[in-house]
């Protein structure tokens, strides 16, 4: 069923919930209206409302938790593919070219990240060090964690657009390390996180942009080469 503005009930059912959590300015976490509540708000049938959670939900707008109800998604909003990644098939020359354009970004983020960072985000940066140094020494996957550290970097520039571009970024982390074969874990990782925190902490711009261009250069450079080695 079209309505006169051309949009299925079910695609307004979406822009009315989206309209109910921006003009409240809800927050990732934050519980939406039971689906009752909905119900009486909209004056829809719960079918039109269960197919607009459905869009929410894959769009990662929205939650569902067994059990608690619908939250906010820590996603808000953005693809899982948003750059079509998946459809590159060259997985060594997409690392490359991704760590290329984190080259671009982060070394300013961090330099932006020593100048705004609050004290909650800089003990949450030093939280998350000290758990990935304790991995690479139990030789155990840190993947997760050194994106956790440098989305955090970015979250800490004050900058809400640097925030989640990084997160895009970050699909290209996996790859790094996978290239890299852990080669890097203390020589590169542990040496250049510990000296980009610091920096950030120290509230010393040059250092955080150095220190960040090194170790992502660093990184490029041993990619580079073991793409040179397949290829002889």
């Amino acid at each position: 069923m079209k309505e006169d503005s051309g949009k299925t009930l079910v695609e307004l059912t979406t822009d009315r919930i989206i309209d109910y959590i921006t003009t409240r300015q809800l927050q990732p976490g934050d519980k939406v209206p039971t689906e009752a509540e909905f119900l009486e708000k909209f004056s829809v049938s719960r079918g039109t409302l269960r197919e607009a959670f459905k869009i929410l939900i894959a769009r990662n707008i929205l939650e569902s938790r067994q059990g608690a109800g619908t939250f906010i998604s820590s996603r808000q909003g953005i693809p899982d593919d948003p750059l079509g990644l998946t459809f590159i098939y060259d997985d060594q020359m997409l690392a490359l070219d991704m760590i290329d354009l984190r080259l671009m970004i982060e070394p300013k983020s961090a330099q932006l990240a020593a100048v705004n960072a609050t004290d909650e985000q800089k003990q949450a940066l030093i939280d998350i060090m000290n758990e990935l140094e304790n991995r690479i020494h139990n030789g155990e996957s840190y993947v997760d964690l050194d994106g956790k550290f440098h989305q955090l970097i970015a979250e800490s520039t004050g900058n809400k657009v640097i925030g989640n571009l990084t997160y895009i970024l970050f699909s290209s982390i996996e790859k790094n390390i996978e290239l890299t074969l852990n080669s890097l874990s203390v020589s590169n990782t542990l040496f250049y996180h510990r000296r980009i925190l610091n920096a950030i902490l120290n509230g010393n711009i040059f250092e955080a942009y150095n220190f960040m261009t090194n170790h992502l250069s660093l990184i490029r450079e041993y990619m580079y080469e073991k793409m040179s080695e397949n290829k002889d």
